[in-house]
């Protein structure tokens, strides 16, 4: 039969050890992708019994069983795709934003120089025996050319800078990829998922939000 003082002693380890996993907990509570931990308890069970003897059901006391991540992994994963969609759509807004801002009327614009060229042609239709209309048609042709050559380089310049951020996020994915097959490979040589490998599922978990943000 145990004695109380084993009993007390074994119990006085396992709170030892939940107090020190909650002094790490206040620790880390602004360390990024830190998630808190918790301690699992579970009974010593007391010694099976014999042919004369029944066993003992006193118990040996507590231990700490292990130690795990405390966290709704539901709601993670559901804000790891919500950052994801808010990223998809906060990139595509702001590429049609400067695409428009590109092609919106100003003082001089495209529009503008393709009615001064058409009304020109109609000043021609109107006169057509006058030079002057031509030579005016002939300027305003030229400045409508002129707008499509601007504006087809500021296309290109937009299209470049988008295929320039597209390779940039190809080479992020890329890389934080890389990263997290190497923590798996260390998670995996590990054997468990247990209190060993916590610091590095919450360094998987913080390159997977990295990810959702790309």
């Amino acid at each position: 039969m145990p004695s109380l003082f084993d009993i007390g002693k074994s119990g006085l380890q396992a709170y030892r050890q939940s107090l020190a996993v909650t002094g790490q907990n206040i620790a880390n509570v602004n360390t990024d992708g830190f998630k808190k931990r918790e301690v699992g308890l579970q009974e010593v069970s007391g010694a099976g019994g014999g042919v004369t003897e029944i066993s003992d059901q006193t118990g040996l006391g507590v231990r700490v069983e292990n130690i795990r991540r405390a966290f709704d992994e539901f709601l993670i994963d559901k804000s790891r795709q919500a950052s994801s969609l808010f990223q998809k759509a906060d990139t595509f807004s702001k590429e049609v934003s400067d695409l428009e801002n590109l092609l919106l009327p100003s003082d001089s614009n495209l529009s503008s120089s393709i009615g001064d060229f058409f009304s020109s042609l109609q000043d021609i239709a109107a006169y057509p025996d006058d030079q002057a209309p031509r030579i005016v048609s002939i300027e305003k042709g030229k400045d409508l050319a002129d707008q499509f050559n601007m504006y087809s380089v500021r296309i290109e310049n937009l299209k470049d800078q988008i295929e320039k951020k597209a390779n940039n996020a190809v080479t992020s994915v890329n890389l934080l990829t890389k990263q997290i097959s190497s923590i798996n490979a260390k998670i995996l040589a590990s054997g468990t998922e247990g209190s060993g490998s916590n610091a590095l599922l919450d360094q998987r978990d913080l390159l997977l939000d990295q990810l959702a943000e790309v």
